[in-house]
């Protein structure tokens, strides 16, 4: 013989849980429930509303589901703006959220069938297309794959009063010296570099442009001189 349990609810209890599933529907349906202001921490060359529109959050948002779904929300982020390195989403107050981002470092772009694509550090080349540069980095031009990250590397290593000058790398290479470059700076001059040495010559740019009385060009790729520009005699 099997014996039956009944399970009694008290009064008390049923109202409580009456109470609560109010109290739970009334707070999904009110303003309570939504993400007041999103905030967003760490960014360098993302714009912030970018960053808020990958991750499709907005003011009718469900804070309890984003906080919910915060991995894949950041996962799906990442996959469209592959620059970020890393992302978190927390949250404030019960109805703030903050976005704290970390991108990787932009060492350039390079343009190509129209647009302009970020290389980021490593000298791997983001796979987004861009209407025009963003940031004061330089353009490179006329580099494969290898020689494309190398130059992206000698350049993060070169001082930031260089850095902030350089305007474009162009590849240029000559049977006698297939590591030669040109550099157009943005003060309006021109630099003939060796890649094996420009590091270490080229640090002494601002020094040797001071010296010029007209713009020109400074030749680093054997020695270390300067001329102006034909145009300007």
């Amino acid at each position: 013989m099997v014996l039956k349990k009944r399970i009694r609810i008290s009064k008390n209890s049923l109202i409580f849980l009456i109470v609560f599933i109010i109290i739970i529907i009334a707070y999904f349906g009110s303003p309570l429930s939504k993400v007041r202001n999103i905030n967003v921490d760490g960014v360098n060359d993302l714009g912030a509303q970018q960053v808020i529109n990958a991750t499709k959050i907005d003011d009718h948002s469900v804070l309890l589901n984003v906080m919910l779904h915060h991995k894949s929300i950041s996962q799906e982020t990442q996959k469209k703006l592959p620059s970020i390195k890393s992302i978190s989403i927390k949250t404030k107050n019960l109805r703030d959220i903050t976005v704290q981002v970390k991108e990787y470092s932009t060492s350039g772009f390079i343009y190509k069938n129209g647009y302009y694509y970020r290389i980021i550090s490593g000298g791997q080349v983001i796979n987004q297309k861009i209407s025009s540069p963003i940031g004061n980095y330089p353009v490179y031009s006329g580099f494969g794959t290898k020689r494309l990250k190398e130059m992206s590397n000698l350049y993060s290593k070169l001082p930031s009063n260089v850095k902030t000058n350089v305007s474009e790398f162009y590849n240029a290479p000559t049977k006698l010296n297939p590591y030669r470059i040109k550099i157009d700076m943005n003060d309006g001059n021109k630099v003939i570099a060796d890649m094996r040495t420009v590091n270490s010559k080229l640090k002494y740019y601002p020094g040797m442009a001071a010296q010029m009385k007209k713009k020109g060009v400074i030749d680093l790729e054997i020695g270390a001189y300067s001329y102006p520009f034909k145009d300007n005699k």
